[in-house]
């Protein structure tokens, strides 16, 4: 079966979605019948080319009255460009399916064609609808630019032959605000990006039993949409009112913050570096005000750190309440102190959602994502 994998990006680059659609594509590459094609539309592009396209999509009524050229894609103007980059490079070769991360629109003759993402701009406007604001990540885009995305975006999902779900609350999304049929729509979720790096052979749950200090591990690249004020303010809390000493490594933010000494910015980390960080601390805490999905609890999980989140976006699939994990409900810093106690102050609690985490992490792994999906397409 000859497979295209396409996206605006280089597919085999692990910088690229933090790694997912490399190791998807090396997932499927281990079926033996199958021959997989990359291609990254972003080569095909010129800034001559982008010039041209952006003229000829723009809003005219808009671009004169913000003097500067407005797409009627919105958030997703680049995209009638790809779509016909990829249309050409398909029309060369004889595929027997398009794997697209992102989704672009096919013409008469495309092979049929499947989507695999974690959100769509349908997702934002129904964040957007309970919230009042565009969720973060896209804090910027407009309303109106968000719904001229969607309405161009829903042709893309609609007709693709099968759209594959990070999880049960896009798929949700995607049935009841974009319209596509519930029959094409799979939840395959997603699995921790290791890259080849070496794991420790036994990974045992953990205990916090005689201990004084509690290491809480942080991993992300926005400080506010990933809750690293909470986080900070929580440890400040604990750090007041508990006998025991609270320490927050935080990795990955790429903006600078204030924080006491009980917080330690490590920046960016290597895997073998975050693989070490995971192994010492003791629970991981992720407070997202949006998360598509949360690799990040997968690869904590792994290691047997129980997991703190909150009870929206797809977090709730991930972390059982309870069993692996807590989730906050608001931006409270109380509340996320008040839940960092409960699961670290009672060695029995603790020891059980350790062992559960390392359960549920064995559900999300690339070589299961990659069974479903070939399921599928065959």
């Amino acid at each position: 079966m000859k497979i295209c994998m396409a996206a605006a990006y280089d597919i085999k680059n692990k910088s690229s979605w933090s790694g997912t659609p490399l190791s998807l594509y090396n997932a499927l590459n281990q079926y033996g019948d199958t021959d997989i094609t990359t291609v990254n539309l972003a080569e095909f592009r010129t800034p001559i080319k982008v010039k041209l396209d952006a003229i000829s999509n723009c809003d005219i009524k808009k671009s004169l009255h913000q003097k500067h050229l407005v797409s009627k894609f919105g958030p997703s103007a680049n995209n009638p460009l790809n779509s016909e980059n990829l249309n050409k490079f398909c029309k060369n070769h004889e595929f027997d399916a398009v794997f697209e991360f992102g989704g672009f629109v096919g013409k008469k003759g495309f092979p049929k064609y499947y989507v695999y993402s974690d959100s769509s701009h349908d997702m934002k406007l129904d964040y957007y609808n309970q919230y009042g604001y565009m969720p973060f990540g896209s804090e910027n885009d407009s309303l109106d630019d968000v719904k001229r995305a969607s309405e161009y975006c829903k042709k893309i999902y609609c007709e693709a032959q099968g759209v594959f779900c990070m999880s049960q609350w896009f798929a949700n999304s995607l049935i009841s605000t974009t319209g596509v049929d519930p029959k094409k729509v799979h939840v395959v979720y997603a699995g921790a990006n290791w890259h080849g790096t070496v794991l420790p052979p036994d990974i045992n749950p953990k205990s916090v039993a005689g201990k004084k200090e509690i290491h809480l591990i942080l991993t992300g690249v926005s400080y506010l949409g990933k809750g690293v004020d909470l986080a900070c303010e929580a440890v400040d809390l604990l750090n007041k009112s508990s006998d025991l000493e609270y320490f927050l490594h935080v990795c990955g933010i790429k903006e600078e913050f204030n924080h006491s000494d009980h917080i330690i910015n490590h920046h960016f980390v290597s895997k073998p570096e975050l693989i070490s960080l995971l192994n010492k601390c003791d629970l991981f805490v992720l407070p997202s005000r949006f998360d598509c999905f949360g690799i990040s609890f997968v690869e904590a999980m792994t290691f047997g750190l129980p997991c703190i989140g909150r009870k929206i976006c797809a977090m709730p699939e991930i972390i059982d309440e309870g069993v692996c994990g807590e989730l906050i409900t608001r931006d409270d810093p109380l509340e996320l102190s008040e839940l960092i106690t409960k699961i670290c102050s009672d060695e029995t609690r603790y020891s059980k959602y350790s062992a559960n985490a390392i359960k549920k992490a064995e559900r999300f792994t690339w070589e299961k994502v990659a069974d479903d999906i070939m399921n599928v397409i065959r």
